[in-house]
């Protein structure tokens, strides 16, 4: 065996090589794909250094809770922090970023790195800021500069319930550049997965609590360190009333509990309830409300406070006159009120109210009582402590200095209400049942303003209120009211396997390349035996039998396999280097990324060299399986192939064709969805039914009519079938690749696109995310205004069309996003879009004329109905239609996304979409709007004036087809990936098909001598052997491209494709005419040979 592989080392050589491609395609494909989940997983250890666990709040809680926390927990460090969203603008080029993330931090969080953060002074005018380096740039800043970070002003109370402030909501504080952090470690660091580099900028702690009006609390909680210790279970155990935003008021015969958010959420109210009960203690449910006017006949009260209230036990009133129990349309006076008012017993009271709308608006509400009862100015007739401190109410001196958040008419306010306020402050002037407060004034921030809790029989106050608190404490887990720790650092170890299998993607890239490569070496291996035919021939008449031969064979086979093999690993870790550069800078689009490296793993390399050569060794098992098909007599005459045809060739050519054409028709009337998979699986079938034929072709034989050379040459293509067909083949895969995704790939998007309402952009121009919500209507007069536009302005905004989206932040669930996101962003969406329509859809849970519409579905409790796009639900979330992702709610509970609806190719494709109704019931302390979708005929202008108008909140308008464009510039890099290593594959199909020309060519010598002596130049022969070359080519560039086009017809008859037909036509000719030069270059050397001598061996 040794000698016979030195004898035909040439040949043998060639196996090899073809064996070490094939395994350094397919082991580099692994190698990426190692090396794409390493550098991710090195990015997610970078931007949380030593962090473990995270939690960041909504709201604020004490600073102390991180000391707390650390004296439980041990060996673990904890770092408290203030994380946020917001703007920074350089102060002297007013150049701007948007999407900063603003961290106040102390001395302590630069232990979690290892790294030196520069120092950060609060000392004079204008304390110091470091940035990280991505955000220097942005900004073009030097040490020195001065910087302005614009945020949203901290508020515990809900900005779009009555008494919240959406005015004065963004805070800008001016600080100086002190240093500038690399992006890696401290610079990248971030709670979201995500392999881009975030903005950061980082000030004191104290500086930002200062400016937030939050001194000695905080938002964020780091904890490194390993430990078995549940972090969440040591958080309920010492977190306090104060963290979790319950205030607990002691009086001499009660306690009330209130909320600082000034309202008690439904769940926290229920679990007061709850406890009272269980400690058999006395309760009473307060809701207190503003009534604007409270009206009897003529008379009238303005602005006065009203109690619905469940007394239960708990508390008195005095009653003058009526009775005490109301009914659902009964009420209450107390005697100030009755007597300012006139008003007897079984009287008619109208009291209005402010309703919150959406857009911040007010309207003006009426409700109708019957006088029930008039009560004394004594116990909860004249409780003051009923009404909640109400912000910029309560602390008044009198009415006339009220600075409240709503509009009041103070001109309406008597000397007699001033002396009201002076003697009893905000005590409620009438009273209904709490049903009827709950029907009027629930809202979805809260049910209750308070709960008052009287002493357990047999105890004092103090005593019940201490083991309320204890009870209490133990029954609110601190995740219901958003006090979750996330274990990002596990969350992000396990985001880092990727959305995409980068592995399994670069081996369907490289599949053709791959295939190429077997069929390579299967050409190669055919060609070593045929080149031994006469060899194999001897060997049976000397009284070898076939079994012994093809073992002789086999042991060859594996050794060069081996060989070869190994030769591949090292090109498999020089193919994947080239891979990973190509990633980090010309198909950087791909990943969004240059910070990718190489990752080797010896699992990766073992498994590569294995299925490589078992692809190898089956390629050759099945050429030498073919020699026992073949006579002695044959084999000693040098034929090593059957010229006639099999049976099963004509079968397979049928049955592919049939099933073709099934597909093909299955693939016109069944759902889009499906028919997709169905052309591309009848264009397969196709193509293998084409060279199945081609096959039949070359197996009928000669034609006995007299030909010209042209003619000769397409004929001598059937001298030697099994060749033949696989150049053929060689040729037609590798063209099927280039066709069926140069046809995929999407030119660039115009702006008449953005007005049409089918299409991925839904008919809107502009799409505009803030870092501040916003609270204001663009669409009226009024919300313009309060938003700082002028009436020049407005002339522009009139002609546009602003339809509001609310936002729950969360990771990116498109192609942009390498990490696997767990939690992705959602938005609510209004009724105003619902009714709109717009976009296409690929798929609906229920056939509809607007699946929009489908949104407001009933699926049950805790699950919502959701729309996504195509491509992120099936690629990046991995989901379909009707697939359910589960989130956690505000309330520390889950809620089921539950996809009714997947969009097609649309601009949605970062987040999920549920209604606005949803939205406001699962995540209520989500206050404002955050987003906006804009239609308009002149958007650059639009952009321009909101942008500079609103800098402040850091509003990003984005052309939605610029938006697409970038989501299209992901699919044509990876489309330009597998492009590029189609082209590879057909570089090896060239190559192959010049081996068979050579071979071709020596095998003939004696006969091209023949011919040369009759006459024939070598220019004719040059032709007649171009001829049979150029016939093999043209039919496997036809069968490839008609069966590409037949697997990419959804795409080309899709709605607004463009395909470039010039450009694939010109790849087409371009191909084919690199084909022939490199067959010109074959034949000029085969034909360089001496004459004499192969004339001499042909007689």
């Amino acid at each position: 065996m040794r000698r016979s592989l030195i004898y035909f080392w040439r040949i043998n050589l060639a196996v090899m090589l073809g064996v070490a491609v094939a395994t350094a395609v397919l082991t580099g494909a692994l190698i990426v794909g190692d090396s794409v989940r390493g550098s991710l997983r090195d990015l997610s250890l970078s931007r949380l250094g030593k962090i473990d666990h995270a939690l960041i709040s909504e709201r604020f809680f004490r600073a102390h809770l991180e000391r707390d926390l650390e004296r439980e927990l041990d060996t673990q460090d904890v770092v408290s922090a203030i994380s946020l969203s917001g703007t920074a603008v350089h102060a002297r080029s007013n150049t701007r970023a948007s999407r900063v993330q603003i961290q106040g931090i102390d001395n302590r969080f630069a232990n979690l790195f290892d790294q030196i953060l520069p120092e950060l002074t609060i000392e004079g005018i204008f304390p110091s800021v470091v940035v990280n380096e991505s955000l220097q740039k942005e900004l073009n800043a030097q040490i020195g500069d001065a910087i302005l970070l614009s945020f949203e002003q901290s508020d515990d109370i809900h900005r779009e319930s009555l008494f919240g402030r959406a005015d004065g909501a963004v805070q800008t504080i001016r600080l100086t550049l002190a240093g500038v952090l690399p992006d890696r470690g401290m610079g990248r660091f971030g709670l979201f997965a995500r392999q881009t580099v975030p903005l950061n900028a980082y000030l004191s702690l104290p500086v930002l609590q200062k400016a937030l009006g939050q001194r000695g609390r905080v938002n964020t909680l780091l904890v490194s360190g390993d430990s078995d210790t549940d972090v969440q279970e040591v958080l309920s155990r010492v977190a306090t009333p104060d963290d979790l935003g319950i205030i607990i008021r002691r009086e001499t015969d009660y306690f009330a509990i209130e909320s600082a958010q000034f309202i008690l959420k439904s769940h926290i109210a229920e679990t007061i309830q709850q406890v009272s009960a269980e400690l058999n203690a006395p309760h009473m449910s307060i809701l207190t409300y503003l009534a604007n006017t409270t009206q009897v006949g003529e008379r009238e009260l303005p602005y006065s406070t009203i109690s619905a209230l469940d007394v239960g036990n708990l508390g008195t009133f005095q009653l003058v006159d009526g009775l005490l129990q109301l009914g659902e349309d009964d009420i209450l006076l107390n005697t100030w009120a009755a007597e300012d008012l006139n008003a007897r017993v079984g009287d008619e009271v109208k009291v209005a109210y402010y309703e919150v709308a959406p857009g911040e608006k007010l309207l003006t509400r009426w409700a109708i009582f019957q006088l029930k009862g008039i009560v004394a100015m004594a116990g909860l007739g004249a409780d003051e402590k009923l009404s909640p401190d109400y912000p910029g109410l309560g602390d008044a001196n009198n009415m006339a200095d009220w600075e409240a958040p709503f509009p009041i008419d103070l001109s309406r306010v008597r000397p007699e209400d001033e002396d009201y306020w002076d003697t009893y402050r905000d005590a409620p002037k009438a009273f209904v049942s709490a049903a009827t407060g709950q029907r009027l004034w629930k809202s979805r921030f809260g049910v209750l303003t308070a709960i008052r809790i009287g002493a357990i029989a047999g105890e004092d106050i103090e005593t019940t209120a201490k083991r309320f608190e204890d009870r209490l404490l133990k029954n609110i887990a601190p995740e219901s009211v958003g006090l979750t720790f996330q274990p990002v650092k596990q969350q992000g170890l396990a985001a880092s396997a990727g959305a995409t299998d980068f592995s399994g993607l670069f081996i369907a890239f490289s599949q053709f390349l791959i295939i190429s490569a077997a069929l390579l070496v299967g050409l190669l291996f055919r060609l070593s035996v045929e080149q031994r035919g006469r060899e194999v021939g001897m060997r049976m008449v000397s009284g070898y039998t076939g079994k012994k031969i093809r073992r002789l064979f086999s042991c060859e086979s594996l050794v060069l396999a081996g060989v070869g093999g190994i030769t591949g690993l090292i090109g498999g870790v020089f193919y994947a280097y080239l891979i990973i550069v190509g990633l980090r800078t010309y198909w950087v689009g791909a990943v969004g990324t240059s910070d990718l490296a190489l990752h080797i793993h010896a699992s990766s390399l073992l498994l590569g060299y294995a299925i490589s050569l078992i692809v190898i060794l089956l390629a050759i098992w099945l050429t030498l399986r073919r020699l026992g098909n073949i006579s002695v007599r044959a084999l000693l005459s040098g034929v090593t192939e059957a010229v006639r045809a099999k049976p099963r060739t004509k079968w397979y050519a049928l049955s592919s064709l049939i099933l073709a054409a099934f597909s093909l028709g299955g693939a016109v009337v069944v759902d889009p969805s499906a028919g997709t998979g169905l052309f591309f699986v009848s264009g397969a079938l196709w193509m293998v039914s084409g060279l199945c034929f081609l096959s039949l072709w070359f197996r009928r034989g000669h034609r006995s009519v007299r030909e010209g050379i042209i003619g000769m040459g397409v004929q001598n293509s059937k001298r030697q079938p099994a060749r033949s067909l696989l150049c053929a083949s060689l040729i037609g895969c590798a063209c099927f690749v280039i066709v069926a995704v140069g046809a995929n790939r999407r030119t660039d998007l115009t702006q008449n696109i953005a007005q049409d309402k089918a299409s991925g952009t839904g008919g809107f121009a502009l799409i505009a995310e803030v870092d501040v919500p916003i609270y204001r209507d663009f669409n009226s007069k009024e919300g313009q205004f309060e938003l700082g536009f002028s009436q020049t302005d407005a002339e522009l905004l009139n002609q546009a069309q602003f339809i509001p989206l609310r936002v729950l932040p969360g990771e990116d669930a498109s192609c942009l996003n390498l990490y696997k996101p767990d939690s992705p962003r959602v938005l609510g969406v209004p009724e105003a879009l619902r009714q709109r329509g717009g976009f296409t859809f690929q798929q609906t849970s229920t056939e509809v004329e607007n699946p929009w519409t489908l949104l407001s579905e009933d699926l049950g409790a805790d699950v919502i109905p959701a729309i996504g796009d195509y491509n992120s639900a099936m690629w990046i979330l991995h989901k379909q239609l009707g697939d359910d992702i589960v989130l956690q709610n505000e309330m520390g509970g889950t809620v089921k996304l539950r996809l009714v609806g997947l969009l097609k190719t649309s601009i949605f494709q970062s987040e999920l979409l549920i209604s606005e109704d949803n939205f406001l019931r699962h995540f209520p302390d989500q206050s404002g709007y955050g987003a906006f979708l804009v239609e308009t005929q002149q958007p650059v202008q639009l952009t321009a004036l909101v942008e500079s108008r609103l800098k402040d909140i850091g509003l990003d308008a984005v052309s939605t087809t610029q938006k697409l464009a970038h989501f299209q510039e992901v699919e044509n890099t990876y489309l330009s990936t597998f492009q590029t290593l189609g082209g590879l594959g057909l570089l090896l199909g060239t190559l192959g098909l010049g081996i068979v020309l050579l071979r071709n060519v020596i095998e003939r010598r004696g006969e091209l001598a023949v011919l040369r002596a009759f006459g024939f130049r070598r220019a004719v022969l040059s032709r007649m052997l171009l001829a049979e070359n150029g016939f093999l080519m043209l039919v496997g560039l036809a069968i490839g491209s008609v069966s590409a086009l037949i697997a990419v017809a959804p795409h080309v008859m899709s709605y607004g494709a463009l395909i470039p037909w010039g450009s694939l036509a010109l790849t087409l000719v371009i191909i084919y005419g690199a084909g022939l030069i490199a067959s010109a270059i074959a034949v000029f050397f085969a034909l360089r040979a001496p004459l004499l001598p192969a004339l001499k061996q042909e007689m």
